[in-house]
């Protein structure tokens, strides 16, 4: 009877004590609370990357599709600090050379002089991520002719700000270039 008893005591020493299970908690939230802001700041971070290599891939494809079709192709986009409906947000738009440009504001479209493609939300995209906050102008634009060369732009060189605790910028030259930084 007494092997008995020794081997019942032995298996119930397999277990935690609730003293030891506080411990373990106590030291997971404290790990948790000194990791949560440097990876809310690495979230955010990443975020910021991302647009940053979003406008500027969207850039570079206008320049593109300027040069393989012959078309005149313009971002244009609103600064996240105006007040327009479409704050924060920019699109591509294309026109056969000689065609006035579509609409700013107005729908989707191609047809088979104009072309007016979908908005791309920052707001929605990558939240807490700003166009241009500080600049005080409505909107900001870059148009590309048939040789890739800017022709229309609101400053040479265009410099567009992108803003989530940090910044990045992105900026066209005269040329056509875009440098991120």
């Amino acid at each position: 009877m007494g092997s008995r008893i020794r081997q019942f005591r032995e298996i119930g020493r397999g277990g935690y004590t609730l003293v030891e299970l506080v411990v373990v908690v106590g030291i997971l939230i404290v790990l948790t609370a000194i990791g949560l802001p440097f990876f809310s700041a690495m979230m955010q971070n990443s975020r910021l990357d991302a647009a940053t290599r979003q406008i500027a891939d969207d850039i570079r494809e206008a320049r593109s599709k300027a040069t393989q079709s012959g078309w005149d192709y313009k971002i244009v986009g609103f600064n996240a600090g105006g007040s327009s409906t479409y704050k924060n947000q920019y699109r591509l738009l294309g026109r056969k050379t000689g065609v006035a440009w579509p609409a700013d504001t107005g729908p989707n479209l191609q047809t088979s002089t104009q072309m007016a493609g979908p908005w791309i939300n920052f707001n929605q995209l990558y939240q807490n991520v700003s166009l241009n906050p500080s600049v005080s102008t409505e909107s900001f634009y870059v148009s590309f002719n048939s040789r890739g060369a800017v022709f229309e732009s609101m400053s040479f060189p265009l410099t567009i700000t992108l803003q989530s605790g940090g910044s990045r910028q992105v900026t066209v030259t005269s040329i056509g270039g875009v440098r991120t930084q």
